[in-house]
Order: structure tokens, then C-alpha cells, then sequence
């Protein structure tokens, strides 16, 4: 469902160096899709995937994080109910992003943002505060 990413927006890698990613629940098909499809993160130096779920068993593809990770992105769960043994990010993802807040260069920065409307909404809103373009912000709706 959706419209897919319009990715040519945040082309080419070496003018958007740094592409941070964040889904939630069943979002996280479509970015799956785009990693897996031809988005080479290889070429950027700091691609973020921000993936919150409610807890692991509810957080589907983790058997692809490694291969994920392997190719230049950097992975951060985010569980909103944790167990106790869970020792990663809490809470949602808006709030694990506030925290890290690395963005270096705000022109230079693309997103793409695929789940619930609050989440979107909110992430959006961070970025465009740190001096993300709006038309580098990609979403699936």
C-alpha cells in the first residue's frame, strides 16, 4: 500500500550523505523493500534505520539485521514493552531520535518515514526543527 519513496529526492549519496530511516509495526515492509532493492547505503556514510515495536516478538525481519547492517546501516530497535531482559532503546522512536540527535549537516540529510501517523508526524516535525528540507523528508503515504 502507499506510494512507494520517491528516492530520487535524496540522490545522489554524495550530496545526501546521511539518510535516517524510521518505522513502526508493518512500516517496516516498505523500507525493507527499499533497502533490499537497490538503495545503496554503501555509498553514504551515515544511514540510521530508527524500527520501533511494541516488543520482539512483534518486531518482524531481525533475522535481516545483520545482512542490514553489513551494508551500511546501522540498525536501532526501539520497544515500546520491552521485557526486563531487553537492554536497547524504550519507548518510541521519536524519543530514541530526540535523544541521539546527530544530525551534522541538515541540507545534506534525507529521510524516509513509514508507520503510524503520530510517528511520522512527530519525526517530521524534529527534523524540519534540525534543518531538514521538507522535500528530503520521504514518506510512504
Amino acid at each position: 500500500m502507499g506510494r512507494g519513496f520517491d528516492v530520487d529526492q535524496i540522490e545522489p549519496p554524495e550530496d545526501y550523505p546521511t539518510v535516517l530511516m524510521f518505522a513502526t509495526g508493518s512500516g517496516i515492509s516498505p523500507i525493507r523493500s527499499l533497502i533490499e532493492s537497490g538503495f545503496d547505503a554503501s555509498k553514504r556514510s551515515d544511514v540510521r534505520l530508527y524500527y520501533g515495536a511494541m516488543n520482539l516478538h512483534r518486531m518482524a525481519y531481525q533475522d535481516r539485521f545483520k545482512y542490514w547492517e553489513s551494508s551500511g546501516i546501522e540498525v536501532i530497535p526501539v520497544l515500546s514493552e520491552p521485557n526486563h531482559s531487553w537492554m536497547g532503546e524504550t519507548g518510541n522512536i521519536q524519543a530514541a531520535f530526540s535523544k541521539a540527535r546527530k544530525i551534522w549537516r541538515p541540507l545534506s540529510t534525507g529521510a524516509v518515514i513509514c508507520g503510524h501517523r503520530q510517528m511520522r508526524e512527530e519525526v517530521t516535525s524534529i527534523l524540519v526543527k534540525d534543518g531538514v528540507l521538507r522535500e528530503r523528508i520521504l514518506t510512504n503515504s
